[in-house]
């Protein structure tokens, strides 16, 4: 009785150590008989202090802009101003702006203001809404992003 499992356990310990178990990884390509496969020549890593940035780059990606609203005597005393980035132009020429897209948002005082705000360096228009306490639809306008300041007078 001990012969045999000496006998199960020596087999078991054998196949354990052999690479014959189905891994079929010999080292060999399959190809020629040994061949070493040619050697691909790997390219120069590059170092940080090697890079070169053109003048003007910035890893920031948001740019400040100011708006500048002097409507002062065209408006009502009260009115409210609103800045979106995402929107669509409608059929009849109005901007359809999304609510979730608003930028800036402030109080106006006698038609006028003047805010400074951030916008992603990839932005290139936004659409302003002047919202009076009357209940009249806003005045809207559509900025491009290309000046600094953004006037609307």
């Amino acid at each position: 009785m001990k012969n045999k499992i000496l006998v199960i356990i020596a087999s078991l310990f054998l196949m354990a150590c052999s690479d014959s178990g189905g891994s079929g990884s010999s080292g060999s390509t399959g190809g020629g008989g040994g061949a070493s496969p040619a050697t691909v020549p790997q390219p120069e890593p590059v170092k940080t202090q090697d890079l070169v940035a053109p003048d003007g780059f910035t890893f920031n990606p948001v740019t400040a802009h100011t708006l500048e609203i002097n409507l002062s005597g065209s408006l009502p005393e009260r009115t409210h101003l609103s800045v979106y980035s995402a929107y669509t132009e409608g059929d009849d020429g109005k901007y359809i702006v999304d609510y979730d897209s608003k930028v800036i948002d402030a109080a106006m005082v006698n038609g006028a203001l003047t805010i400074e705000f951030s916008l992603a360096e990839s932005q290139s228009t936004i659409v302003a809404e002047i919202w009076s306490y009357d209940g009249s639809l806003p005045l809207q306008k559509e900025f491009v992003i290309d000046s600094n300041p953004l006037v609307w007078d």
